[in-house]
Order: structure tokens, then C-alpha cells, then sequence
């Protein structure tokens, strides 16, 4: 990041890539779900970098943790609690299942669920709810009890009152208690005292939206636009390449040696090459359409407190301005003088705003001039007027300034838009009336209480495993792999700062086992290569260079077999928005289950597993936009995981499954998970900052350390 007052801000962004663990992948780049980047949770913390690099002093983050392991979500969260402690700012930060050392390191507690439940130092929040008949058991993580509490189905567990009966404790009393707490009192007290604006000098009030001078954010946008075009040269490749191809193709139909220049035919044929002349250049740039939708959420972002519309737009017209020259050039070279237009230099247009301009340039042109026989016009005169068309010679400039015109307008409009236009907001859910309310209590209600991860499952369950079981066998397979190496080719920014290795090793010398009926955890922190052991081990890994033995029952792994037997769980939670989750479900079905089995045999086995995967009540809700309608995240990734499941794997490996999920939609999907494994079928899973719950689900560890050392394989043991 360039410096704007000397080395501070440099000084600033390697201290903050520090605390975030970002040396590493400093020259990465970052990547998405299409091209290879970073890692999730570097992403994820690269988000935070840039809230933390500005000048902000009330930071508002919105569970920030999600992704990181336990380590870095902890130093990221001391490393706020420090700016705010010495430099006096203030910070809102919502978390989903911190871990116990990350919640100590927070000075108050917010509970909310539409109503303030409590807010106060967190050293009294226990107090407050065993005022009320709640204590929180030896064991529990306080965040987690905090979450648990206010759940009706989780909420009897934590009842220590012998004397009285549970009754079920509502929000709004939990509401109306916390108002007689002295914690409320404090709160309400200093409510009521009116704000002293002595305290405050009117030279902190900020006076402008954006701290850099407009020269200095146009000049900031410039460069990243610029560096963008640089690093992918690909679609104006792409680009180029389609011109050339349809200016040979013209060039080549309308060849000078057959055209004529002695009829009004003749001056049609012209007029058809000259149209699609005009088509071609104008809407030559739609192929960017997709790129620039792509990019629109992170303008929206960033447009909110980065930079105003008016610079983005400029950057990108004034960057797209040479490449649409260069276009045009290549086609007037290669059709121009090919076809045998008119070389006089004065008439040619770099850009005609329309076919009248063109024609006008090219019909007025000294050998168009013969009369035609029977009438006093000359022939390109009596052509235009056959088309239409206008034949007086200012149309050129009107068409040229009609241009100019043009350019400003439709990139006014755009900035326009840009600067105005809201994001994508979030709008109602498309799950079908008679569903929401099961949905609503499955979500606040039916999450599993204190012991759930416990082997013993329902008769329902147990009814439902064997139905699946029943409809579309399987044969359970164990995954053992020794001594796996994974490296690249070292990246040529490390070899210039003095590294001497050729490769750079990502896993070194990992080995292990997965068995069925044994749900494996896979720990360890960001950037220790927990994603890349999944991905050698199932074979998605293209480039690079792999060491080491991985078999299948004993078998040598071979790919081509080992895909019909795996499935493969990943973040991104990909599907089509306009299908419900059953359609979802049975398309996958028919796509990746054998020939042989029909379709009767087909559905009973997806409504089976939607019953396993707890579906059922979903089964025609639409699926919608991530973050906009349809389905919420956690019904998001128990559908992803069911569109792998519909393939009858007897291998399955999921990358963090509940990362983005509080702790009741954590725990309803790993129940299912859990559910899952009962039925003989191999699991792993990627996991971060899980809860003692969660992690007590699991009956075995991998865990790995960072560069991809093997720490510890093995069972949990008893209280893990």
C-alpha cells in the first residue's frame, strides 16, 4: 500500500498483516470460487485487514470469526481490544461459538433476540441468569450457555431451582429482569443523563466522507483498475482474438476484387459490411458485462465509506478507451483497404455514432459521384436514399459529435447509478407457507440439547438409517494414506527475496486413516494445509507435485474408480437459485447415480435422505440467493451435503461445515452428520473454533500444525 504521509501507513499495514497472520500470502493473489486464491479464512481476514487499516475509530463486525481457527480469531479479537483500550475507540463485534478464551477477552456482553437481554460487564452475566433459576454447568462454555439459554428446547437443561417447576422463561421476561438488574440500572441511569458536549471538541466531528483528497482517490482507483487489467490479460485476449477471427471473415467475403462501385446494388453490399462494421465495434465490450457484474458486490462495499462512484467509473472508461482503439484497429487493418473501402483519410471515423454517419463518409466520396442514368442524383446519393438514409455531408459531424455526447452521457449515468443504486438487500424467504413454521421451530427449538453427539440414535432415526440403507445399499471403505508430500514450484516473489528452494512444501510427510462409522475431525489453523490434504487425498489436485501411498481397502487408489465411491463437501454451497431442494436433489440424482436404477428407486432413495439430512420440511422451498432469499446458511450446507449424499458415496469429505453457523444451526448440522456416519459411511471433516458439544460429536483427530506437520492422529478420549 503506497504511503500518502510517509512510512505510517506501511508502518501500519505490515503491523496489521502481522496480527493477522498475512505475511505469507502478502503477494497472492486473492482469488474466488473459479480461480485459486488465498485460503478461506486468509479471505476472511483480509476483510477485517481492511476495516483495521483506515482510521476508524467505532469498528462494527459482523462475525468476523467465521473461518479462522481458534488462534487467529483470538489474536485478531486481542489486537482489537488493545486499539480500543489505547487509543479510546469502540467496537460491537457479534461472534458465532468463541471460544472461552476469545469471549474473556471482551469487556461487555450484548444479548439480543429482538429484545435487550443483557448488557453489561461480562463478569455478571452468569450472576444474572442464576438470579433467574439458570446455572451454567462446569464444563459449558459461557458463550455457548448464552446461546442456549433463551432456547426453548435447550433451556430446561441449565433449571437448578429444585423448589419451584421449569416453566418455560420467555425473551421478554428474560427483558423485563434484566431492567431490575443492577446491570439494567446502570444502563438506564446512564441513558438518562444528556450528553455533555464539552467533553468532545467539534475538530473530531468528521466533516467529509472520505479522508483522501478527490485527486488522491481517483488516483488510488486508478491504479487498482489498472493493476487489474494487468493480471488478467485474458479476455482482452479473448477479445482481440474474436475481432480478428470476424475481421478475416469480412474481409474475406467482401474481398475488393469482387466488389463494384456501378449500381445501387453494389452500394447495398457496401452498406451491409459497413453495418456490421458498426455492430461489431459497438458491441464488441459486452463480453465485460460478466466481469463487471462479478465486481459489483465488492463495489458495493467498498463504494459505502472507500471511494464515490464517480471515481470507479472514470477509471474504468479511461482504461477502456485504448483497449476499444486497439480493437478497432485491428479491425479497420484488417477490413478497411481489404474490401476496398475509401482510403481518403479524411473521411474515416474512428467510432460512428450511427449508420448514418458511416454511410454518409462513405457514399459521399468522389467516385460515388456519377449520375445515375435517368436522374440528376449521383449514385451515392440515390443509394442512402434507397436505404433511407440521410446523404448530406454534415451528418459525419453530426455523427461524430453525437459520439462524444454519448460517451458522456451513458458514463454520467453510470456513476450515476453507481453512487445511487442500492445493493441486493434481503428480502422474504421463498420456503412455502405451510413449512415456515416447522422451519422456525427447527431452528429455534429442535437444535439438540446437551448430549447430543452421543452414538445413540432415535427409533425414528434408526427407522430412517436402515430405509436408506434398504433403498440403495453401500459398501463402507476405509481411506489410509502414508507419508503424503504436497509442494509447488516456489512463487518467483519468494526466490527474489533470497530463497534458494525450487519447491515450496505445503504438506509434509502427513499419514493417517479414515474408517467407517468414524467421524474424523481435521484441525489445525489457517493456512496449515487441512483443505490441501482433502484435495490430494481426493485427487482434485492438478498441479504440483504429490508424494506418498494412499489406499482404498487395502487397494491402490485409482482415480477413475475412486470418484463413483467419494463425495466431496465444499464452502462455497454452489446451486441453482430457481430450483426447490427436492428438484435440486433429484436432478443431482439422475445426473450421478448408475443407469440401472430406476426412477421409482431413485426418488425413495432422496426422500430418504432427506429425512436423514432432516429436509423434509423443505422439500419445496425454493433455494434463492445466498444472503438474499431462500434458504438460510445452515439449510444451505445440509442441502449441499445431500447433493453429494444423493451420489451413494461410501467416502465423505467436508470442508468446514458449520464455518458461518451459530452454535443451534451448528449443532442440527452436525446431527445430521452424525446421523450420517451411524450408517457405516466414512467422514471427515474440517473444522474451526467447533464448541466442547461439537467437538465431543467427533471420535477422532487429525491435527495438523502450520506448513503441514503432523501433530496428533488419534481418538478424542473421554472428555476429549
Amino acid at each position: 500500500m503506497e504511503s500518502a504521509n510517509g512510512g505510517r501507513r506501511d508502518v501500519v499495514t505490515n503491523y496489521v498483516m502481522q496480527i493477522l497472520g498475512l505475511q505469507l500470502c502478502a503477494d497472492t493473489m486473492v482469488g474466488n470460487d473459479m480461480a485459486r486464491g488465498i485460503s478461506g479464512g486468509q479471505r476472511k481476514r483480509v476483510t477485517i485487514g481492511e476495516m483495521l487499516v483506515g482510521p476508524a475509530k467505532v469498528l462494527l463486525m459482523d462475525e468476523i470469526s467465521n473461518g479462522l481457527d481458534s488462534s487467529t480469531a483470538f489474536q485478531i479479537v486481542n489486537y482489537l481490544r488493545q486499539l480500543v483500550h489505547v487509543l479510546g475507540g469502540t467496537a460491537l463485534i457479534s461472534l458465532l461459538q468463541p471460544a472461552p478464551e476469545t469471549y474473556d477477552l471482551f469487556d461487555d456482553v450484548l444479548l439480543s433476540e429482538g429484545h435487550v437481554l443483557y448488557q453489561g460487564p461480562k463478569e455478571d452475566v452468569v450472576e444474572f441468569f442464576e438470579s433467574l433459576g439458570f446455572n451454567c454447568p462446569h464444563r459449558k462454555a459461557i458463550a455457548d450457555f448464552l446461546l442456549e439459554v433463551t432456547s426453548r428446547k435447550d433451556q430446561k437443561q441449565y433449571w437448578s431451582w429444585d423448589c419451584e417447576p421449569y416453566q418455560y422463561f420467555t425473551v421478554e421476561q428474560f427483558s423485563d429482569a434484566f431492567q431490575t438488574f443492577r446491570a439494567g440500572q446502570i444502563v438506564k441511569k446512564v441513558l438518562e443523563v444528556p450528553f455533555d458536549q464539552n467533553l468532545t471538541s467539534i475538530a473530531s466531528l468528521t466533516t467529509s466522507k472520505h479522508d483522501l483528497r478527490k485527486r488522491e482517490l481517483f488516483k488510488a482507483v486508478f491504479a487498482r483498475e489498472v493493476l487489474f487489467m494487468w493480471r488478467s490479460p485474458s479476455r482482452n485476449i479473448v477479445n482481440f482474438t474474436h475481432i480478428i477471427v470476424k475481421a478475416f471473415v469480412a474481409s474475406s467475403i467482401f474481398w475488393h476484387s469482387n466488389m463494384r462501385h456501378d449500381s445501387v446494388t453494389d452500394g447495398g453490399i457496401y452498406l451491409g459490411l459497413l453495418f456490421f462494421s458498426v455492430s461489431e465495434t459497438m458491441f464488441s465490450s459486452l463480453g465485460d458485462l460478466g466481469a463487471a457484474v462479478m465486481k459489483l458486490p465488492l463495489f458495493f462495499k467498498q463504494r459505502d465509506v472507500f471511494y464515490p462512484a464517480w471515481a470507479y467509473t472514470l477509471s474504468t472508461w479511461i482504461i477502456k478507451i485504448p483497449i476499444t482503439f486497439i480493437g478497432v484497429t485491428i479491425w479497420v487493418a484488417m477490413t478497411y483497404y481489404a474490401v476496398g473501402l475509401d482510403p481518403n483519410v479524411g473521411r474515416i471515423s474512428p467510432l460512428m455514432y450511427a449508420q448514418n454517419a458511416i454511410s454518409t463518409t462513405e457514399f459521399t466520396a468522389h467516385r460515388w459521384n456519377k449520375i445515375v442514368p435517368g436522374s440528376t442524383e449521383s449514385l451515392g446519393t440515390t443509394v442512402l436514399k434507397s436505404r433511407g438514409l440521410f446523404f448530406e455531408a454534415k451528418w459525419y459531424w453530426i455523427g461524430l459529435g453525437a459520439l462524444v455526447g454519448y460517451i458522456f452521457l451513458f458514463n454520467g449515468l453510470c456513476t450515476a447509478a453507481f453512487a445511487y443504486f442500492k445493493s441486493p438487500g434481503r428480502t422474504y424467504s421463498s420456503v412455502p407457507r405451510n413449512a415456515q413454521d416447522i422451519k422456525l421451530e427447527k431452528l429455534r427449538n429442535d437444535a439438540p440439547s446437551k448430549r447430543f453427539h452421543q452414538k445413540i440414535v432415535t427409533d425414528e432415526s434408526s427407522s430412517t438409517l436402515n430405509n436408506t440403507r434398504a433403498t440403495l445399499p453401500f459398501v463402507p471403505l476405509s481411506l489410509t494414506f502414508e507419508n503424503i508430500r504436497y509442494s509447488v514450484d516456489m512463487p518467483k516473489a519468494k526466490k527474489s527475496h533470497g530463497e534458494m528452494n525450487d519447491r515450496f512444501e505445503i504438506l509434509k510427510g502427513v499419514s493417517g486413516s479414515f474408517r467407517p462409522g468414524v467421524l474424523t475431525a481435521l484441525m489445525g489453523i489457517s493456512g496449515a494445509g487441512k483443505t490441501t490434504l482433502m484435495d490430494v487425498l481426493a485427487g482434485r489436485k492438478t498441479g504440483g507435485y504429490t508424494e506418498g501411498t494412499i489406499t482404498v481397502s487395502g487397494y491402490p487408489k485409482k482415480q477413475e474408480t475412486f470418484s463413483r465411491v467419494f463425495g466431496y463437501y465444499e464452502q462455497s454451497d454452489t446451486h441453482s437459485q430457481h430450483l426447490t431442494v427436492l428438484e435440486s436433489l433429484l436432478f443431482s440424482a439422475w445426473l450421478r447415480l448408475p443407469s440401472e436404477i430406476d426412477s421409482i428407486t431413485r426418488k425413495m432413495f432422496v426422500e430418504d435422505l432427506m429425512e436423514l439430512l432432516e429436509l423434509i420440511s423443505l422439500h419445496g422451498a425454493h433455494v434463492g440467493l445466498t444472503g438474499v432469499n431462500g434458504l438460510s446458511s445452515e439449510q444451505r450446507k445440509r442441502l449441499t451435503i445431500a447433493v453429494e449424499l444423493v451420489a451413494n458415496p461410501s467416502i465423505i469429505f467436508m470442508d468446514e461445515p458449520t464455518s458461518g453457523l451459530d452454535a443451534r444451526a451448528a449443532a442440527i448440522v452436525m446431527r445430521t452428520v452424525r446421523n450420517l456416519v451411524d450408517t457405516g459411511k466414512t467422514v471427515v471433516c474440517t473444522i474451526h473454533q467447533p464448541s466442547i458439544d461439537i467437538f465431543e460429536t467427533f471420535d477422532e483427530l487429525l491435527l495438523l500444525n502450520r506448513g503441514g506437520e503432523e501433530i496428533y492422529v488419534g481418538p478424542l478420549g473421554n472428555h476429549a
